[in-house]
């Protein structure tokens, strides 16, 4: 199982018992949250993260959780909010393969090697901080061999849309460097989720990433990778 959670670390906190947590519905969030609900007099979930967050602003709320993403652009922007805790709460993101062993293993094997040699940490990095990473690839000729991704524009930082249309993301940073080492030119097409696994499970194409954490459900039909990212969310109140 890559989805990992447990009870929040109540040191520096002070007593939660009367206090309000907003997070935006039906969110990764609002899991993380879970993970405390006994500590706290309740738990709203609001149509949209930057109402929850406004409500923090407001002191309408004495909390809201965000992921570590979240986290740093809401600060950068300036809001008036702080991280008072790190919830010990992770959710961890995986690509999913079908029928396919060696290129699961060859995937699952250069992942390890980003990890280890601080690749994806500097990726992510770049996404909390606005700087720009640019990893070395090589130079592929047209005759290499294709990898045919299919991914869904889930949102910032994960699989996200310029203003010209190129999609963008940590998923697709990743996955053009593992491309790139293994010898592919990379094709990506771009669908719905539903959609993309349809595509895989028809073997029309190679592989599913898209902000995809693991799911026992899809492990019974198809092969998760590794995981490749995991992220942390916070606990914040007003500034």
């Amino acid at each position: 199982m890559l989805i990992s959670f447990s009870a929040c670390n109540s040191e520096n906190v002070t007593d939660m018992s009367e206090k309000t947590i907003v997070v935006e519905a039906n969110s990764s969030s609002y899991l993380a949250a879970k993970t405390v609900k006994d500590s706290v007099k309740e738990i709203k979930e609001i149509s949209t993260e930057d109402g929850a967050v406004s409500l923090v602003e407001a002191k309408e709320a004495d909390f809201v959780v965000l992921d570590e993403f979240q986290s740093a652009l809401y600060i950068e922007n300036k809001r008036k909010i702080d991280v008072v805790k790190v919830l010990d709460f992770t959710m961890d993101y995986c690509a999913y393969l079908h029928n396919n062993q060696e290129l699961l293993n060859k995937f699952n094997s250069e992942i390890i090697k980003l990890l280890e040699d601080g690749t994806i940490a500097k990726i992510k990095s770049s996404y909390k901080t606005g700087e720009t990473f640019y990893p070395e690839l090589k130079k592929l000729s047209e005759k290499s061999p294709v990898l045919t991704v299919a991914t869904d524009v889930v949102g910032f930082p994960y699989t996200d849309l310029t203003d010209e249309g190129t999609i963008i993301g940590i998923d697709i940073d990743i996955l053009t460097i593992v491309a790139n080492r293994l010898g592919y030119n990379l094709e990506l097409i771009v669908t719905t989720t539903d959609d993309a696994f349809n595509l895989l499970q028809n073997d029309e194409v190679d592989m599913v990433i898209s902000g995809l954490v693991y799911d026992e459900h899809r492990d019974a039909v198809f092969d998760a990778s590794i995981c490749y990212l995991s992220v942390d969310y916070y606990l914040h109140s007003r500034g």
